[in-house]
């Protein structure tokens, strides 16, 4: 098959997302990827912190076996420019956008199976290329709420308008689901995890006779929250990772290590006795929380969570009211005495698994087949065998 990937990354990143890991899994089954990088063009310098990639733009380029990326640099590009009088002044130049599709990029994709799109401004080019490509079929893979993104509003007028030619709306959070109540087939999928990394035996970086609890990322960090469970418990060492996640005050049982790369995080996580994720109240904190992951590679390594009320969601997650000191210690307790063979992981999956579900949905209902029954809803749960022979899993 040949996959077309449709996102703000570039094929080469040093820092790696879900699209790089799908690619890889694809391109060892002997899958052809397209890794295209769109929502660039010369207005991005207009842009505080714009990505700026390095060429050759406009051209495909070989960049591993049976993977090629294009760095798609049109004249421009749907972007928000922070004002709504100046939003609406664009809107009808950003509406021309997938009139400025190349004649080098479409003669590359031209025999594409499955699209695989991000929110932004790839969902903007979705109907013109199913209308190209009407045999091939696409999914949507949804990082973020939309609404959160700050995209100029023609983005949320092209998801709207995009989503009918989906066969597959991914979501990485469960609480998402809800969020596309038109969609035909919106399934909660996580992240993926490179298991072999945690099943990879390690020493354990902690003293011999001490228990130890791991917190790692700083993405709505409550500081409050450790502080509180670091006093309560004198005898459990605390260890911070990432490179907001630090306490207001030094306390002894607290180690700060700062940003460090993921292979020597990896042991901190697999020798722990639990896991915090301690995240503090905020807007879409819900999805944040979910989409997390260190929930992922805690559950993995058989850790108990302490987590907020608006995040615990497993039986192994000992959950907390934020801001209430006694909930908080309360939760830390019923962790560290949490037994931690009960914990089921056989539910995470690796990044084949993840890929291989999503492609799974996306090749059961091409978009020509779409386009014939939009009207007629069908059930979300179905037994599909696929034709190809790779493939054979539950839709």
């Amino acid at each position: 098959m040949k996959i077309v990937m449709l996102t703000v990354h570039e094929a080469t990143s040093a820092r790696k997302v879900d699209f790089h890991f799908w690619s890889d899994v694809l391109a060892r089954r002997g899958d052809q990827v397209e890794f295209v990088t769109i929502g660039m063009s010369p207005l991005t310098k207009l842009k505080r912190q714009g990505r700026q990639f390095q060429g050759p733009f406009n051209a495909w380029k070989d960049v591993a076996p049976r993977v090629r990326k294009f760095l798609w640099r049109p004249l421009f590009h749907p972007m928000s420019l922070g004002k709504a009088a100046l939003d609406a002044l664009t809107k009808p130049l950003f509406a021309l956008y997938p009139q400025l599709l190349s004649r080098d990029l479409l003669d590359g994709i031209s025999d594409a199976d499955v699209f695989i799109v991000e929110n932004g401004a790839g969902l903007c080019l979705v109907p013109t290329l199913a209308r190209k490509f009407p045999k091939a079929s696409f999914v949507y893979s949804v990082c973020d709420r939309i609404a959160t993104l700050h995209y100029h509003p023609i983005i949320l007028e092209a998801e709207r308008a995009a989503l009918p030619y989906f066969s597959l709306v991914r979501v990485p959070a469960e609480v998402m689901v809800a969020d596309y109540p038109t969609a035909r087939n919106v399934q909660y999928i996580p992240h993926g995890l490179d298991k072999l990394a945690f099943d990879a035996p390690s020493a354990s970086p902690y003293p011999a006779g001490t228990r130890n609890v791991v917190s790692v990322g700083d993405m709505l960090f409550d500081a409050d929250a450790i502080t509180t469970m670091a006093k309560a418990e004198p005898s459990v060492n605390f260890h911070l990772f990432g490179k907001q996640a630090r306490l207001d005050e030094v306390l002894p049982n607290v180690v700060t290590h700062g940003e460090l790369p993921f292979a020597t995080i990896t042991p901190y996580i697999q020798h722990a006795d639990a896991g915090i994720a301690p995240y503090r109240p905020a807007p879409n904190a819900d999805y944040l929380s979910q989409s997390s992951m260190k929930m992922i590679q805690y559950t993995y390594c058989r850790l108990p969570i302490i987590a907020p009320d608006f995040a615990a969601r497993s039986a192994h997650m000992a959950a907390y009211v934020p801001g209430s000191e006694d909930s908080i210690v309360a939760a830390l307790r019923n962790a560290l005495s949490h037994d931690r063979d009960s914990i089921d992981n056989s539910q995470v999956l690796d990044w084949e698994g993840v890929t291989l579900h999503m492609l799974a949905h996306a090749i059961a209902t091409p978009t020509s087949q779409l386009d014939s029954d939009l009207a007629t809803p069908q059930p979300d749960e179905a037994s599909v065998v696929l034709g190809d022979p790779r493939i054979s899993v539950a839709a």
